[in-house]
């Protein structure tokens, strides 16, 4: 007789997805921001619950250590970004008959950031979410690439390191986001803090390019000139 139990770990990270998955669920049909804003902490903490079972796996000394199990997460997610760009770029072309050949220009552990070439944000949703449902049908179940947001305007600097305007839906966005920057390092002191979220704000909102390096010219000057003055 075969055994078909679910192991320990299989069904830990089933739980806390599921559950993930119930909360964003009802925080996108929440229309108190309150409300909103509970389900949002809550899918978040359910997010690193989930994430830190690749983490302690990971730890050689813990309370369950299994190297194997975290280098085969690693690599797997390394797999199927590749897999994802090769088929999203080679879906996505003029020649296929869509507007631009589409741009895998980031991709992380679990993430892909795809540049479509289209001209509104609207259009950016219908092919991410036509995109993400293609693209899951290469992967056994219980994988699945669901399309999470816009960035546009987007602002890529370098790994991890990015901002942009936030959306959700194609009428408002929802928020300028940044990961990785001065404006959410905490190692940072506030006058960085400061004038890179002044900066973002000209870029992202305002769209002043020239104002904005402007800004950051005499600003520092001025910062340095009063820094040294007051020695």
């Amino acid at each position: 007789m075969s055994c078909t139990s679910q192991g320990l770990l299989p069904e830990i990270l089933d739980e806390l997805l599921t559950a993930r998955k119930r909360a964003k669920r009802d925080m996108k049909k929440a229309t108190d921001p309150f409300v909103k804003a509970v389900q949002n902490g809550r899918q978040l903490a359910l997010k690193v619950s989930a994430n830190s079972v690749y983490g302690f796996t990971g730890a050689t000394v813990g309370q369950l250590p299994c190297l194997a199990i975290s280098g085969s997460v690693t690599a797997f997610g390394r797999e199927m970004i590749q897999q994802t760009k090769g088929a999203v770029e080679s879906k996505y072309t003029i020649a296929n008959g869509y507007p631009a050949d589409a741009i895998v220009v980031y991709g992380d552990t679990d993430s892909v950031m795809v540049k479509f070439g289209v001209k509104t944000v609207e259009h950016a949703m219908t092919l991410g979410l036509e995109a993400a449902s293609a693209v899951t049908k290469l992967f056994p179940n219980p994988v699945k690439l669901e399309f999470e947001k816009v960035y546009f305007p987007y602002l890529l600097m370098n790994k991890k390191r990015y901002a942009g305007l936030y959306w959700t839906n194609p009428k408002k966005w929802d928020k300028l986001d940044a990961k990785g920057i001065e404006t959410v390092r905490r190692d940072n002191c506030g006058l960085v803090r400061t004038m890179v979220s002044k900066v973002l704000n000209m870029i992202l909102l305002e769209r002043k390019i020239q104002p904005a390096i402007d800004y950051t010219k005499v600003r520092t000057w001025c910062d340095v000139f009063l820094h040294v003055d007051g020695v």
